[in-house]
């Protein structure tokens, strides 16, 4: 009896050709990705006013080494819990466009609001809240992803992070040049005002996108023009993410967020800490964090282009393993007078995680799912930054700065690398992504 071919979710469906009208960039397409990438950059600038200034917070308020880590964590934790169970599911259910207006507006408010804190515990709460807005990042890249032409989808979901690398520069920037002079209240409020007004122009600018009104039509009428699988919609986001047909992506795409962030982290979030212990002066190491920030973005875009010709999973393999040999390089080569240098090096490698990282997540998942399993990604992410926060300052009491630079930045992302190549690759470059049938 002839065996019976069975589609095991995981196929690739031939690619649907497409005219050259099809692949054209609109105005709309470019003003989808500006508007992304500013969006986000506002919220990396709210991530990155903290990390870059709070010396003077801890100062002003009182608080401890300990409660930094404590701060850290709890609003990492915060924007990764509701990003998995909560942003995600809203956002297969209600649309890209509306949570992603949400979470820039909670960002705005609380982090306004936090500038007027009072004590330790207003401000750890304050914080916490607004980093929900965290988790826009997945979401920006979704709108992207699921607006513009296939040919364009690599590069142009690859230039959101450059938002991270505009907006975390700022800050470092702000908290260099105003927190120092007006103090670090002003910070929080300029920086506050920033994402509200890009999640105005997100308001009126942006459309739902193509693929996720057509998830909505599926679920009402059965049709879809995108093979959605629309029986399987019937079930709860959550359990299809973890369904026979997904276990495998979302387990490699847990393991490679969660192993991959502290290599880029180490040396992000706490390279003011590293190098202040290296006996550089606030001052210089702003000045150092502004600049390897500013400068990713070229790393960002080159990352975003790799993607396009060679595949994210190539992309991010060749960022992890040079993101390695920079650590250990660092770690024996470095002396006090260039270890800025090394440290600015060392940045502009690992940022280029982000990206590759933005297209991969969108390939990784269907779009029935997307949004879920783009916020899981993103939760998986804030998770391994609260993780760190959480373990930093108690491996310094036992261990030197190299011995965590050498585990995080050359050890942790080897099994990053194991998680990635667990997500299938799709059997061809720049797919469309309903010809992905999952």
């Amino acid at each position: 009896m002839p065996e019976t071919a069975i589609d095991d979710g995981l196929r690739e469906r031939p690619s649907t050709p497409l005219s050259a009208e099809s692949n054209r960039l609109r105005p709309y397409h470019w003003a989808v990705m500006v508007l992304g990438v500013l969006g986000y950059a506002t919220i990396a600038a709210d991530a990155a006013i903290f990390p870059t200034s709070y010396p003077l917070i801890q100062q002003s308020l009182g608080f401890s080494d300990n409660a930094v880590g404590y701060i850290y964590a709890a609003g990492f934790f915060t924007c990764g819990v509701i990003a998995m169970f909560l942003i995600g599911p809203l956002t297969d259910r209600f649309g890209r466009k509306p949570l992603f207006v949400a979470a820039i507006a909670i960002c705005s408010a609380f982090t306004i609001l936090a500038g007027f804190s009072w004590n330790t515990v207003s401000f750890g709460v304050m914080r916490s809240i607004a980093t929900v807005g965290y988790v826009s990042w997945g979401l920006a890249t979704v709108l992207i992803a699921e607006s513009v032409p296939a040919k364009h989808r690599g590069w142009m979901t690859g230039t959101v992070p450059v938002g991270w690398a505009i907006g975390f520069g700022t800050s470092a920037f702000f908290s260099e040049h105003i927190a120092a002079s007006m103090g670090w209240r002003a910070v929080f409020w300029i920086v506050g005002v920033l994402p509200l007004a890009f999640g105005i122009a997100v308001f009126f600018v942006i459309k739902e996108t193509p693929h996720f009104q057509d998830l909505q039509h599926a679920r009402r009428t059965g049709a879809s023009k995108f093979h959605v699988d629309v029986a399987k919609t019937e079930k709860s986001v959550l359990a299809q993410l973890w369904a026979a047909d997904m276990r495998r992506r979302t387990i490699g795409v847990t393991l490679f967020f969660l192993f991959i962030v502290p290599q880029y982290a180490i040396m992000s979030y706490f390279g003011l800490s590293f190098l202040q212990a290296k006996d550089i002066s606030f001052l210089e190491a702003n000045r150092a964090i502004t600049w390897a920030n500013w400068l990713g973005i070229v790393t960002i875009l080159a990352a975003s282009f790799l993607t396009r010709g060679k595949g994210a999973h190539y992309t991010l393999t060749s960022v992890g393993v040079l993101g390695s040999v920079c650590a250990i390089f660092m770690v024996y080569l470095a002396t006090p007078s260039t270890i800025l240098p090394w440290f600015v090096v060392y940045v502009l490698i690992t940022i280029g995680l982000w990206g590759g990282s933005s297209n991969f997540l969108q390939e990784a998942f269907p779009t029935r799912i997307r949004g879920t399993g783009g916020a899981w990604g993103s939760g998986m992410l804030w998770a391994s930054y609260g993780t760190l926060a959480l373990i930093v300052a108690p491996l310094l009491t036992v261990y030197s700065w190299n011995v965590l630079v050498i585990v995080f930045g050359a050890v942790l992302p080897l099994i990053a690398l194991i998680g990635l190549w667990l997500v299938p690759r799709p059997k061809a470059l720049n797919s469309n992504l309903e010809d992905l049938l999952h």
